[in-house]
């Protein structure tokens, strides 16, 4: 009996070491575009693009796409897509033309609000743009959240 207690009382302390990306800002692979929050032009002129991991109706997670090109257009977005397979096209519909962004397949950054105020709190670099596979490194906190020492936080 001693020794169940035991286990149990281990495998319970390794369930609350493990990391979510709910909880605490570990690097999270993209969620699927089309549950996107919002989108729009960071003053970079990246593609920032937003999402609600918790469902509260705030945005936590964030991601910046580089922008491949942008042009006026009367196509459709499914004539522009076709144009550009296997990369995201966003657009600004207006009378009779449309403004298109075409952007890169993957994020060059991740960013977290951990606590959901506007301010990004972490922000992860992935120069290769290959999706979240643990080459991403830490870029910085913009909210002084976490130290650059993050590695040992």
């Amino acid at each position: 009996m001693k020794y169940f207690k035991t286990c149990i009382t281990i495998i319970v302390f390794l369930i609350f070491l493990t990391p979510t990306a709910w909880s605490s800002p570990y690097l999270t692979p993209e969620p699927p575009l089309a549950s996107q929050m919002n989108w729009d032009l960071s003053p970079s002129g990246m593609l920032r693009i937003s999402y609600d991991l918790d469902f509260n109706g705030k945005a936590d997670f964030h991601t910046l796409r580089v922008v491949v090109t942008s042009f006026y257009s009367d196509q459709t977005v499914m004539e522009i897509g076709a144009n550009f397979p296997n990369l995201p096209v966003f657009y600004t519909p207006y009378e009779s033309q449309s403004f298109y962004y075409v952007a890169t397949a993957q994020p060059l950054f991740y960013s977290f609000d951990v606590d959901e105020d506007g301010t990004w709190d972490i922000m992860y670099k992935d120069i290769s743009k290959d999706s979240v596979n643990g080459n991403e490194v830490f870029y910085e906190s913009p909210s002084g959240m976490f130290t650059n020492d993050f590695n040992n936080f």
